[in-house]
């Protein structure tokens, strides 16, 4: 396993991934290109032992510099359960952690298995909001920090 930093040759890969893993919420193919634009530090990817794309995660500062988001995490399906996720998120948290962001948050639906990662990496939910994407789309907000 491999995590580095993503390049414009990885933006193709990354969208395709995000659009399998979110369906209908998944953020548009231009919205990477500026991503790598804005946070290039926190736009990661991971590559399997072959160096395939295996996950990409996603981070940005908020509303202050002091404020950090996971705005997206995805795993390969095939590539789920060999420590991808774990291993993005680490990285993607240490990165804004370093960057001087002292809480880093994100969402997450409160059914998602992926929630016990979250949790496991010593995220805890500051709050739940019912319709964070329109009526029926419950999301927690979970903080680190």
């Amino acid at each position: 396993m491999r995590i580095r930093t993503a390049t414009r040759g990885d933006l193709a890969a990354i969208y395709a991934l995000e659009r399998a893993a979110f369906g209908g919420h998944c953020y548009p193919d231009f919205f990477f290109r500026q991503a790598l634009d804005l946070w290039p530090r926190y736009l990661l990817v991971a590559e399997d032992d072959e160096g395939a794309l295996a996950g990409y995660g996603l981070g940005g500062t908020g509303a202050t510099p002091d404020e950090g988001w996971i705005l997206s995490l995805a795993v390969v399906a095939s590539c789920r359960g060999r420590g991808f996720g774990k291993a993005l998120l680490r990285q993607a948290t240490g990165a804004l952690e370093a960057g001087g962001c002292r809480a880093v948050r994100l969402t997450v639906a409160p059914d998602n298995p992926a929630l016990g990662l979250y949790l496991s990496l010593g995220f805890v939910e500051e709050r739940r909001e019912d319709a964070y994407f329109g009526p029926g789309e419950p999301r927690l907000v979970l903080v680190r920090g």
